[in-house]
């Protein structure tokens, strides 16, 4: 099992290793900093991603702690979708 780098049909970023011998010390070492690249890169899409949405800032802080009013207790919404 592997995962293609760079997928077209994914927006998420991927990291392969079907090219690694894994008992290799030195194969081992590159798993490790295409996963460290791998993290990086979806920390980082991520954190666009919550910033165009508005529920982060800049700082990565929360923009606000309240509820949405969906989620309210006097919301008339529920969990029963039958």
């Amino acid at each position: 099992m592997y995962a293609h780098a760079n997928d077209s049909a994914s927006p998420i970023p991927a990291a392969r290793f079907d090219d690694l011998d894994l008992d290799r010390p030195e194969d081992e070492e590159e798993w490790d900093r295409r996963l460290m690249a791998l993290a990086t890169a979806r920390i980082a899409a991520e954190r666009v991603r919550l910033e165009g949405l508005g529920i982060i800032d800049a700082n990565g802080d929360l923009v606000s702690r309240e509820l949405p009013p969906d989620m309210l207790p006097e919301s008339d919404t529920t969990l029963e979708t039958g």
